[in-house]
């Protein structure tokens, strides 16, 4: 699976249909009112992405790569265009796809205060690794402050 950082959500589709896309294209989906349950989402199944505010876009965004079911999770900045409150409940929902649903969730992101919440994180510099670290013990998203 796969979150953009700037959602890509088709414009002329509702939230449910934008999640239907994908699930009828997975060998395994799971289900669609569970993933919207996941994110929060499911009053909103049958508005259009206009109508929602940026952090809902991105849930929904979320929505659809986890209804592949997917082993790994791609994300490029989930936070990146989000407020302070908007980006924690962004990286509770990451946490809990990799704790419910067992999905290994990549996540690239500049913001260095996140890294406390990965069991490894990579610092990259010209496309080359430059530092890895394993923690020991991961926080709990709630607990990351920047």
């Amino acid at each position: 699976g796969f979150v953009f950082q700037f959602y890509n959500l088709v414009p002329n589709l509702t939230v449910g249909e934008n999640i239907e896309v994908v699930s009828n294209i997975s060998k395994s989906p799971l289900g669609i009112d569970e993933v919207l349950a996941a994110v929060e989402m499911q009053d909103k199944k049958h508005r259009f992405p206009r109508e929602l505010s940026g952090g809902e876009q991105q849930r929904v965004s979320i929505a659809r790569a986890v209804v592949k079911n997917p082993k790994l999770l791609l994300c490029d900045e989930p936070t990146g265009a989000l407020d302070y409150e908007t980006s924690h409940s962004i990286l509770r929902l990451l946490q809990q796809v990799n704790t419910r649903y067992g999905a290994t969730v990549l996540m690239v992101t500049h913001n260095t205060a996140i890294a406390g919440m990965a069991n490894r994180v990579l610092k990259l510099r010209s496309g080359e690794i430059v530092e890895e670290t394993v923690n020991q013990s991961t926080m709990s998203a709630e607990r990351i402050e920047w």
